[in-house]
């Protein structure tokens, strides 16, 4: 595969943290919220994509064709728009789902990304290759770090999509994050009925660590 994802170890972990304690959350959520089939069947997709995001981050299985599990974040992707567009479904759903949806787009666009498919991005991993070879065979010849990097993120308009993808989620991350607090103040008293308000905390989450997935493909 010819893009790697993130190579600094310390910031592998920052996005490990990110997403385990996403997983703690939901896993909590599913074992003590009983509710009906649908909604285990989200909190299963949640912890699933969650689970993928912390293989991506630290390359596992990523040398196999990514097609399948781009496929199956499609797929997922398509549940949650599904379930946002049930005119039966409360407006706090409703912005779950939706979100969720963008948030599988964002796993295929990142899927997409390393495995170097997306249009133009071919042309500027064989570029960032060639110019590696020669630098290799002319130990003397100085290459400038600049267009080696701008190669390998890819041509422009890519650039321009991982840029506004980690604006977009550091801001969601604020955004979850205020929502999670103002749920514990409106509702003071822990019930089993708000353990669902524990879902804008991990809603933060994943935000936070996608959009430092996103910055690093900058």
């Amino acid at each position: 595969m010819p893009y790697m994802l993130i190579g600094d170890t310390a910031l592998r972990w920052i996005v490990t943290m990110f997403f385990g304690v996403s997983i703690a959350t939901y896993a909590y959520i599913l074992v003590a919220q009983r509710s009906r089939w649908t909604s285990t069947v989200n909190h299963l997709l949640h912890l699933t994509m969650s689970a993928a995001m912390i293989l991506m981050t630290w390359r596992v299985g990523m040398h196999f064709p990514t097609a399948v599990p781009t496929t199956a974040t499609l797929l997922a992707g398509a549940w949650f728009a599904v379930r946002a567009g049930r005119r039966s479904s409360a407006t706090g759903d409703r912005l779950s789902n939706g979100y969720t949806a963008v948030m599988t787009g964002a796993m295929a666009w990142m899927y997409a990304f390393m495995n170097g498919s997306l249009p133009g991005q071919a042309r500027h991993s064989h570029d960032s290759a060639l110019s590696s070879s020669l630098a290799m065979e002319m130990p003397r010849m100085e290459m400038p770090a600049h267009p080696m990097s701008h190669a390998l993120a890819g041509p422009d308009w890519i650039i321009a999509v991982n840029c506004i993808a980690t604006l977009a989620f550091a801001v969601m991350a604020l955004y979850w994050l205020c929502d999670y607090f103002a749920e514990r103040r409106r509702n003071l008293e822990p019930s089993a009925a708000q353990r669902t308000h524990l879902q804008p905390l991990y809603q933060a989450f994943t935000a936070a660590g996608t959009a430092v997935m996103f910055g690093v493909m900058l």
